[in-house]
């Protein structure tokens, strides 16, 4: 069989591998020609991939049995429609991944926000209960990348986002979980609609024997219940669910059904994560692994000894008694409210980034209450500062660089000060993406 893998990032270089090495002829194309892109031509050529770079050779590719398709390139573009049009089947890298491990038992995160961490905490979980789990997807190793390194993997715990469920075919999980959903990727969907629509396929292989675990509070979320088949768990900040998880009295309960008694998994204060949304997510993973026959003292040992994630609410450094805090993973204006919200006083905000095409009306009418001082730059500075004003929150400045950014934002500071970075956009106007913006928010602190 002859496959063409289509975009040369992380996920579509090791599907190429992936391929290689269970014995079928393949081809990598990438339209792109950029540093990034060219780091990989040495793994490639040492595996023996034939590839092209800059280019499409939309006449070669007639011949091909399979396209792979790299998450990060959308159903509409120029290579899928020609792909379509001379009658080659396309599956993403996740969906090709996934043939290879029939056995694995997959544990599928999607939502909105929190994605990543849910991923790395139920990972962590589940590797205390079973060293031999992997962790990754959509997180940044990518399940092709996974499978290289550990062939039969028991469990698979992977982030699953809307562009790779867009793809998928026979893609099973025993367990889906889905954290929220609020406006994000604008840029790629036409509306909310078609967003939704991506999302909720990860529930479309599933049956009567597997797992879905929903957000309560989420009405979206909870109203899928009516909609799918597998067995539902529930988790809410505000409700003492039938089946699930849930926070009382500052303490995770878990109750099977309605007719059993609730029992105590752990107090918040033992959680080392900030926010309330943080222990949304430990919701979530407090169920995946009950569900999964994890020990509850496992998962104990598991929430009390996780670290979190670089660019979620990290702490970067304390200079002067002022604290800078790296949320750069903070993509959409949702996610930036949900940082807000886990700090107890006013912080000095540095926001703005490149537009997914979002609208910070909720987000700005937080500013009055949250922020001290808001920074802003980037592409969607302007509409930030329209927001504001309209908001009625007049304290900001709009700024040209991080560094300036960071530098400004300690000249306003006082001893007791958060600074944080949380930009509510992506990141592709100024940085190769979120991890390199965090990154070099780090340096400049560490600069001061």
């Amino acid at each position: 069989m002859k496959i063409l893998v289509v975009g040369a990032r992380r996920s579509g270089v090791f599907a190429s591998i992936l391929a290689k090495k269970h014995g079928f002829e393949v081809f990598l194309t990438e339209i792109a020609d950029n540093k990034e892109v060219r780091s990989f031509e040495p793994i490639l050529k040492e595996n023996g991939i034939s590839y092209e770079i800059g280019k499409h050779s939309f006449e070669k590719f007639s011949t091909f049995d399979l396209a792979v398709l790299s998450p990060g390139i959308p159903l509409n573009s120029p290579i899928v429609k020609d792909l379509e049009s001379k009658g080659i089947k396309i599956i993403g890298e996740l969906e090709f991944a996934n043939m290879f491990a029939p056995n694995t038992k997959v544990i599928a995160i999607t939502g909105t926000n929190g994605k990543s961490t849910t991923t790395a905490l139920t990972g962590h979980i589940f590797k205390l209960h079973n060293p031999n789990t992997v962790v990754g997807g959509n997180l940044g190793t990518p399940y092709s990348e996974l499978l290289l390194e550990n062939p039969n993997p028991e469990y698979a715990v992977l982030e699953t986002s809307c562009f790779q469920l867009e793809t998928i075919e026979q893609y099973h999980p025993k367990v889906s979980v889905f954290l929220n959903f609020t406006e994000d990727h604008l840029d790629r969907y036409a509306s909310m609609e078609d967003y939704f629509k991506a999302k909720k396929r990860i529930f479309m292989n599933q049956t009567e024997s597997d797992y879905a675990i929903l957000n309560y509070d989420d009405v979206v979320v909870r109203e899928l219940s009516d909609e799918i088949k597998p067995r539902k768990y529930f988790f809410s900040l505000k409700e003492v669910v039938n089946s699930g998880a849930f926070l009382k009295d500052n303490k995770i309960f878990f109750k099977e059904n309605k007719f059993s008694e609730p029992i105590e998994i752990i107090d918040r204060k033992e959680i080392p994560l900030l926010g309330l949304h943080n222990v949304e997510n430990t919701l979530a993973s407090v169920i995946s692994s009950i569900v999964m026959g994890v020990n509850f003292e496992v998962i104990r040992k598991g929430i009390r000894s996780f670290k979190g994630l670089p660019h979620r609410l990290e702490y970067v450094r304390e200079v002067n008694g002022v604290i800078f805090i790296n949320d750069s993973k903070s993509t959409t204006p949702d996610s930036t409210i949900k940082a807000l919200e886990a700090f107890d006083k006013k912080v000095i905000l540095i926001a703005g980034g490149s537009s997914k095409n979002n609208d910070f009306t909720q987000l700005a009418k937080m500013f009055k209450s949250r922020v001290k001082f808001l920074i802003l730059l980037g592409q969607t500075a302007p509409q930030l500062k329209e927001a504001s004003i309209n908001a009625n929150f007049h304290d900001f400045a709009i700024v040209k660089s991080l560094k300036e950014a960071v530098n400004f934002a300690k000249t306003i500071a006082s001893p007791n000060d958060i600074v944080l970075l949380s930009p509510a956009c992506a990141s592709f106007d100024m940085f190769r993406d979120f991890e390199d913006r965090g990154e070099q928010f780090k340096e400049i602190v560490n600069e001061l």
